[in-house]
């Protein structure tokens, strides 16, 4: 069967809370498009052993694609391509509805060299502040950060501290994207939530730094600590928080 009409198929009614979640992801992006069922078996998802086959096919893609940029290229875009969502999702869920829900557990979908759209297969959820659940979204993401990592090791070489990098720069970007949703949020507490976030996801605090005060808005912004080497690609530059970018050398 293939799996857009399995997803069909195997829809059901989401619980009210992921009704919410998968609606707030839509304003977010219509890339972030939930849904609520069973899994297929091209699901990426620590539930499918085989998920190395989806995601080395998303790589094959990019390099078709883009074969100018390189292997690092293709690496670090995979890599970001199937952290994005279960974040994006973590982060709406928490400062937006405040609850968790079975993060561990997403399962998200390849479609050619992009990974869009995700999928709950339980109701499984927890409710309290950002505080009382960054601490059990920091495991949940730490065990499904390792899945990926372990899953494209089958194909490549993915060292931890690459993309324990990555890792942290998505999670400090999340924040800033937050900053910028309700600006009524204070510097003060966008750092203490970074700080909250790193510990549980177990990277250093030194991240913080990544952290500057805009000279024109007053509020945070991010000069990412890794390069998505996005620059490469035909017709593309330094993104404005590369650390590349001759703008961001001067700051740091």
């Amino acid at each position: 069967m293939l799996p857009q009409l399995h997803n069909i198929i195997t829809r059901r009614k989401a619980p009210s809370l992921h009704q919410k979640i998968f609606a707030y992801s839509k304003q977010v992006t219509p890339y972030l498009s939930g849904s609520f069922g069973a899994l297929n078996n091209k699901s990426i998802a620590v539930t499918n052993e085989n998920s190395h086959k989806e995601l080395k096919r998303v790589y094959d893609g990019l390099s078709q694609s883009h074969p100018e940029a390189g292997k690092a290229y293709w690496l670090t875009r995979t890599w970001d391509l199937v952290c994005w969502q279960p974040i994006y999702v973590t982060f709406i869920s928490i400062y937006g509805l405040h609850s968790l829900p079975d993060i561990k557990n997403i399962g998200q979908f390849r479609y050619k060299e992009f990974i869009t759209g995700y999928r709950f297969f339980n109701g499984d959820h927890q409710h309290g502040s950002p505080e009382e659940l960054i601490p059990d979204a920091g495991e949940a993401i730490l065990a499904l950060t390792e899945f990926y990592r372990s899953q494209i090791s089958e194909w490549t070489r993915i060292r931890p501290g690459f993309t324990n990098h990555l890792l942290a720069d998505l999670l400090l970007g999340s924040l800033i994207k937050l900053q910028q949703h309700e600006p009524s949020l204070t510097n003060d507490y966008i750092t203490a939530q970074a700080k909250l976030w790193l510990e549980a996801c177990q990277l250093s605090e030194n991240h913080l730094d990544s952290l500057k005060v805009d000279s024109s808005s007053g509020m945070l912004k991010l000069i990412r600590i890794s390069c998505c080497l996005v620059y490469k690609c035909d017709s593309r530059k330094y993104c404005d928080n590369c650390p590349r970018h001759p703008d961001n050398k001067k700051i740091a």
